[in-house]
């Protein structure tokens, strides 16, 4: 039978799409879906944030040590009396000025409030750095769980698809006994409604699985019509036995090894360094400063001399009248230019300066309680989040341990149901029993699948949640 040509392209082109979609689809294993969360999150963006500004919060403490430089000029026009600065001479005239000034001062001591300053953001930048560190776990482990969500989704369509198969293998089977005259057609009805349920279960399964990708994309931030998949590992890694712990155990290693309580441990600290600050205040301060200034005016003159005169005078002396003659010079003025006066003009000043706080209508004494409620909130947040973490970590603990005891249990079902329907089945095929209880016993072992399922996928997640308590590195496989 030959194709004809317009046949032929049509399954060319079905050739090059299908082939295109299977190329275009993305594998994505749980280490790239975990660095993608990790780069898009705007979570993690907005605890990038607040780190950065801690750092410059740190490179603004440090700076307050050093003298800080001031640099003013002013133009303008007096009208009226007033004082001339270039010439320091009260005026009633109308002139135009201009000044320039340089100002310094430096902190030499105040009870050691920019050494704690300093040490306070240090640790107030450790503490966001911890922060940072705890929200990537956290997202770590929401990515692992929708990871395993996956796995099971496609681990249970692939039971609903067997399933299907061994139905209808049963109805294969089945049509060959009523072809000879063993079983009756009605008995074909049984088999036809489990197919139906079989096929209901692998269209909710395949939508189980697609809802979870979604849920997936939506925390990796990739668009929905993205085409995606997951990496299967041949073989789940379970390195951790819950029965193997103990409370103590694993709440001393998630004391060491998580970041928010680590990060409220420096929160205590800047806290105390804090009511160090406010006690400053109520000490002496000491500084200096200096200053460098000049001025411009357009009344400013030079003046010359030009030539010198003698007034003559009588006066007497010994009672005898004497001409004196007294000189009387004849300057010449002209107009000083604009940075000659900037040099004349110079002037400069150093001084030291001595604060001593005696009342400031209770501010100082009102920061340092304040202060001191500081450290014992921050400490009460500590003892909150510890006895929090205390609550978690037993209950995750007990919860391992009791997904591991229900997983070993629906394994021993599992096994048991496979073997009492693959003994039905051979009954079945000899004759010796009907569909009803073969689709009845099919029905318990397709259960005992999914309990199984359930549960291994539940213990493998309760355990990676001591895992993620005990500091280890969140994987699936070797």
């Amino acid at each position: 039978m030959k194709m004809s040509s317009v046949n032929f392209f049509k399954v060319f082109v079905l050739i090059l799409t299908f082939s295109y979609t299977s190329s275009a689809q993305e594998i994505w294993t749980l280490e790239k879906c975990i660095q993608r969360a990790l780069d898009k999150s705007l979570q993690i963006q907005g605890s990038d944030l607040s780190l950065r500004t801690t750092e410059i919060d740190v490179r603004q403490a440090q700076h307050s040590r050093y003298p800080n430089l001031s640099a003013n000029t002013n133009v303008g026009w007096n009208f009226g009396r007033t004082i001339d600065p270039t010439r320091n001479e009260f005026v009633t005239e109308t002139f135009f000025n201009n000044g320039f000034s340089l100002n310094s001062n430096v902190l030499l001591y105040n009870g050691g409030k920019v050494t704690n300053s300093i040490n306070q953001a240090a640790v107030t930048n450790k503490a966001a750095l911890k922060d940072l560190e705890q929200t990537k776990r956290d997202i770590s482990l929401n990515v692992a769980s929708l990871y395993l969500n996956i796995l099971f989704a496609k681990e249970n369509l692939q039971n609903a698809e067997n399933q299907l198969k061994q139905t209808n293998e049963q109805l294969i089977l089945l049509n060959k006994q009523i072809a000879v005259g063993n079983r009756p057609e009605n008995d074909r009805l049984d088999i036809d409604a489990q197919i139906a349920v079989n096929e209901q279960t692998i269209t909710e399964a395949r939508n189980n699985l697609n809802i979870n990708l979604l849920n997936l994309k939506q925390l990796l931030r990739i668009e929905p019509d993205e085409n995606i998949d997951i990496f299967a590992p041949l073989g789940l890694l379970i390195d951790t036995d819950p029965a193997l712990l103990t409370f103590d155990e694993v709440l001393s290693s998630a004391i060491n090894n998580q970041p928010s309580l680590q990060a409220n441990e420096f929160r205590i600290r800047s806290a105390q360094l804090g009511q160090k600050i406010a006690e400053a205040n109520l000490l002496p301060s000491l500084g200096a400063g200096g200053s460098l200034s000049t001025n411009y005016s357009n009344k400013g003159f030079n003046s010359i001399l030009k030539s010198t005169t003698y007034e003559e005078t009588k006066v007497l002396i010994n009672n005898q009248e004497v001409n004196v003659g007294f000189p009387n010079p004849v300057y010449e003025f002209t107009k000083k230019p604009y940075f000659d006066q900037f040099s004349d003009n110079l002037s400069y000043a150093i001084g030291v300066s001595l604060s001593i706080p005696i009342y400031n209508n209770y501010t100082a004494q009102s920061g340092v309680q304040k202060a001191k409620l500081n450290v014992e909130r921050a400490q009460l947040n500590y003892d909150q989040i510890k006895e929090n973490l205390k609550i978690t970590i037993g209950q995750s603990l007990a919860d391992a341990k009791a997904a591991k005891a229900r997983y070993l249990a629906t394994e021993k079902t599992k096994n048991a149901q496979t073997n009492v329907y693959a003994n039905a089945l051979k009954r079945f095929e000899a004759g010796s029993t009907n569909v009803f209880e073969l689709t009845r016993l099919k029905t318990q072992m397709e259960t005992a699948d999914i309990n199984h399922l359930i549960a291994k996928y539940e213990y493998l997640f309760r355990t990676k949640v001591l895992d993620f308590y005990l500091g280890k590195s969140i994987k699936l496989s070797n």
